[in-house]
């Protein structure tokens, strides 16, 4: 069968959307009337790649930054979940960032190109038996994928927009901090975005189109718009479909409003976040088929929703303490709640610390805390208590899990980072383990992960 024209196409999703796509308009709209003019200290963004790792420097090789990265985790559960277990995963990235003014004269451009390969298997789903991945290099899909592909342009007048095959959680609710962890309760995103809204995040990306401005004291709005595009993210599709349109079921769409105070000036330096989700694609019930019953005990899928999914979220990070040589003490707080469609997650909230430089002569080790709660949407549990009825078991699973964890990150060499983990999971979800008649015990997480930047140890 032939393919409408990319432009027809782009134009039906534009038309059919409209509705959910005004927040993006609004946003760019309003923007130069809050600020009658950007000063010297607007904040430009403080970008991370989608997995949670520091971009390149501009024109480290005459223009073109290069990246070669590995990370890999191997986590095992001695105490608790469904049985014990070890499992490893891990993946390599590369690619590079062109930075068009210095390579072509063209102020404020740049191109982002890159690719990852994963594999390895995940504890939580094999061994614990719950949802929430103590891995946080690992990925439902292994092999090959191409991961962003997109161009960027800043104005002098704090306007900037990047468009191309990117994803969601690059840009909104992400910080530094949250890749400091193992676990997937804070790094890739903290959690629920992906299980409720469907969000892309890394490796996974789509369409999409970010703007941005950044106002005077450091504040700044944006909006971003995404295909939402499931089928592009199965096995085998590698990323390299550029069709657009052709196996779109909704639009993606957030917006944020934030304050990013960088380090260097007398006010300690600190980022806090308040943003929105939307979802055209309304998902499915967690506990309905389309009869109006349980889906679990009438062996029947689940029922599709009408309407959308609408999440809101918040982040701080606050550094409250700063020493010689880059020690310093950062605190943080995460938020999540789905206001939408009922999903699996019903809210999600996180606290932690972060503490770079921990003894003499270790001014670039880091020791990082972090407690979350993560409340499930009581559908699911219900969905949940009726899979445990059939199985023979009586009661229903806890609605609040709690995972804790602890690291230590070691800067072996330029480049190198070790780092020694440990995670409690309080009332793990049964999600991976259906068959169960009876809860699954608490479990500890022993973990290692390793970081090796091949572009810092060359000093690129």
């Amino acid at each position: 069968m032939a393919h409408a024209p990319v432009g027809e196409v782009f134009v039906s999703v534009l038309r059919k959307h409209a509705s959910q796509l005004a927040l993006t308009a609004i946003a760019l709209a309003i923007a130069p009337a809050l600020a009658a003019q950007t000063s010297d200290d607007a904040s430009a963004s403080v970008a991370t790649h989608n997995d949670g790792t520091s971009p390149p420097k501009p024109g480290a090789l005459n223009g073109i930054s290069p990246v070669l990265d590995f990370v890999g985790n191997g986590a095992a559960n001695p105490v608790g979940g469904v049985h014990s277990g070890y499992k490893k995963s891990g993946w390599i990235k590369f690619g590079a960032t062109f930075d068009f003014d210095t390579l072509f004269g063209w102020k404020g451009m740049s191109m982002d190109v890159y690719a990852a390969w994963f594999g390895g298997g995940n504890l939580a789903r094999s061994d614990i038996g719950n949802s929430i991945s103590a891995q946080q290099t690992w990925r439902p899909v292994a092999g090959g994928r191409l991961t962003q592909f997109d161009i960027n342009k800043k104005f002098d007048n704090g306007f900037s927009f990047t468009v191309g095959r990117i994803a969601l959680n690059t840009y909104f609710n992400r910080s530094p901090l949250d890749c400091d962890f193992m676990s997937n309760a804070m790094c890739l995103t903290p959690y629920g975005p992906i299980s409720d809204i469907g969000i892309t995040a890394y490796p996974n990306s789509s369409w999409g189109a970010v703007t941005r401005y950044d106002f005077q004291h450091f504040w700044y709005v944006q909006s971003g718009a995404f295909d939402y595009d499931n089928v592009e993210n199965l096995a085998h599709r590698n990323g390299l479909d550029f069709d657009l349109g052709h196996n779109s079921i909704g639009v993606l769409q957030a917006t944020e409003i934030g304050n990013e105070v960088p380090d260097g000036l007398q006010t300690m330096p600190h980022a806090y976040r308040f943003g929105i989700y939307h979802n055209t694609n309304g998902g499915t019930s967690p506990y309905f088929d389309d009869e109006g019953t349980s889906a679990a005990l009438a062996h029947r899928p689940l029922e599709a929703l009408p309407g959308g999914r609408t999440a809101w979220y918040g982040m701080v990070d606050q550094t409250v303490w700063r020493g010689e040589d880059g020690r310093r003490l950062q605190l943080l707080a995460r938020g999540f709640a789905n206001t939408g469609n009922p999903q699996v997650v019903k809210q999600f909230g996180a606290v932690g610390a972060s503490l770079t430089g921990t003894f003499p002569g270790r001014d670039r080790d880091t020791l990082n805390m972090f407690i979350s709660d993560t409340r499930f949407e009581s559908q699911e549990i219900d969905y949940l208590a009726d899979l445990r009825h059939l199985a023979g078991g009586v009661g229903a699973p806890h609605r609040n899990e709690y995972i804790s964890e602890l690291d230590y990150g070691i800067a072996a060499f330029r480049g190198v980072r070790i780092m020694p983990d440990l995670q409690y999971i309080v009332n793990p979800d049964p999600i991976y383990a259906t068959k169960r008649k009876t809860d699954i015990p608490n479990a500890l997480v022993v973990g290692l992960r390793v970081d090796i930047h091949v572009a810092q140890m060359l000093g690129w």
